[in-house]
């Protein structure tokens, strides 16, 4: 008899088995051109709609898709709704992805669940040359669960696009768009506009309402087609920096980011953490309100507190004395949130303190973006890989960190690069491990970093629900 750890890794390493069967070079170029999202779909009606059961939100986007979810999910959680997460990729746990109250899937469930669905997805005529993406499977799994626990709303992020992605094939009344940039142009380009485009797809005929993060000037214009036919159709759009703003108030007592939009407004208590996302937090209020409302509960008024609320790898403080603060900015975009972070840390720590950068992007990721973000907040910089085997770091950074004007160094090993960096610091210093989610997931397993829960026991805010 199979122990259960042993069952869970046969039921992963099911849901990756239709896709490593066909050749790598069919599962190559545009998700347009290869992916056939078409089969989740097809799985989920030979399940009875399970995705239909529930009060659907999907989350599309560059930049902040998984930080977005999970403040949507927090918030209605504290609004007394039974609410369902499923974000994707899992930094530690593969368990992660699938969380209901902000707790993950039972293994127990997950496995018996996964069973149940495998049997289904074996019958299905997929051709050789196609496959039922990875995701679209697990997708499926937490679709049949969420109705077994009867959740009444779940929070979908998709994956890198939304026309041709596998978890877009959830019916959804809701979508939230997080800032679009050029980015996976190999998959969803050539350019900028394929990438904006293909996002796009997250308005489908069930789509009944939008909540749009602000946005880059191209992107923001290469959707507003969309947009506009969106409306036409009769969808609703609430657009941070539109129809809905935000103002923040800082004290010696805390933070609060008030929120108001047509019919409504937000009043989000929270901590320094989450001040960067401000927009994020207008665009999740947003959605939460279209949520409430179309549920029947009270819509108009809502005051959460948000500051027992762990982003799991963004912007988590995981140590104090040294603070030591996890990131995984991979480009000048998503640099610029850790940017404001340490500024209103040095602040907050009245200049007292110094920085220490431990940054890990792989070739294919935005060196120099990050290094013009960071590099004139910080005093040491030291460059690191992953234990992540498939990702490649051949570039010279150091080279490139000297021709912005930084010294910097290089330690392959992640862990040690992080003992390292800690050593130097002081107990008044700031010690920023960021970079690729496998290097986040590095940096979480070293300081023993607990993952299940999206909620904080005890700490700055406690437990709030």
């Amino acid at each position: 008899m199979k122990s259960m750890a042993e069952q869970v890794t046969d039921t992963i390493r099911w849901i990756f088995s239709s896709y490593s069967r066909v050749p790598r070079e069919r599962r190559q170029g545009f998700d347009r051109d290869v992916r056939h999202p078409e089969w989740t779909r097809r799985l989920l009606d030979a399940l009875g709609k399970p995705d239909e059961q529930a009060y659907n939100v999907a989350v599309t986007g560059s930049k902040g898709k998984g930080s977005h979810a999970i403040l949507t999910a927090a918030m209605l959680q504290q609004a007394g709704v039974r609410v369902g997460l499923f974000t994707s990729p899992h930094l530690i746990d593969f368990l992660e992805r699938i969380r209901l109250q902000g707790l993950p899937i039972p293994e127990e469930d997950f496995v018996r669940i996964g069973q149940s669905v495998r049997e289904i997805a074996t019958q299905l005529p997929v051709p050789e040359d196609q496959y039922i993406g990875p995701v679209g499977l697990v997708a499926a799994i937490a679709a049949a669960w969420y109705r077994e626990r009867q959740a009444e709303v779940v929070v979908y992020e998709l994956g890198r696009g939304a026309r041709h992605d596998d978890v877009n094939q959830v019916v959804h009344r809701g979508a939230i768009i997080a800032p679009i940039f050029g980015e996976h142009l190999d998959r969803l380009g050539p350019t900028w506009d394929d990438v904006v485009i293909a996002k796009m797809g997250i308005l489908t005929g069930q789509t009944s309402w939008a909540a749009v993060s602000a946005q880059p000037p191209h992107s923001r214009k290469v959707m507003a087609p969309f947009l506009t036919a969106f409306r036409a159709g009769g969808g609703e759009v609430l657009e941070v920096g539109g129809e809905v703003e935000w103002s923040r108030n800082v004290s010696a007592d805390g933070a609060i980011v008030r929120i108001q939009g047509p019919g409504f407004a937000v009043e989000a208590r929270v901590d320094e953490r989450l001040l960067p996302y401000a927009d994020n937090l207008a665009a999740s209020a947003a959605a939460a309100h279209c949520v409430l409302r179309d549920l029947g509960r009270p819509a108009q008024a809502l005051e959460v507190d948000l500051r027992g609320l762990a982003l799991i790898g963004r912007l988590q403080r995981v140590e104090r004395r040294p603070d030591v603060v996890i990131d995984g900015a991979i480009h000048a975009e998503s640099a610029a949130y850790v940017r404001r972070f340490v500024e209103a840390w040095r602040v907050a720590e009245h200049g007292r303190g110094q920085v220490h950068l431990v940054l890990s992007l792989p070739d294919d990721k935005d060196a120099e973006g990050v290094l013009k973000e960071l590099g004139p907040l910080v005093h040491t910089i030291r460059f690191t890989e992953t234990t992540n085997p498939s990702l490649h770091f051949a570039r010279d950074l150091v080279a490139v960190a000297a021709s912005l004007g930084y010294a910097a160094s290089r330690e392959a090993d992640p862990h040690r690069a992080i003992q390292s960096a800690l050593a130097e610091a002081s107990p008044d210093d700031l010690v920023l491990l960021v970079g690729t989610q496998s290097f986040v997931g590095d940096a979480l397993r070293h300081f023993r970093v607990p993952t299940g829960s999206i909620w904080i026991s005890g700490g700055e805010g406690g437990m709030p629900c």
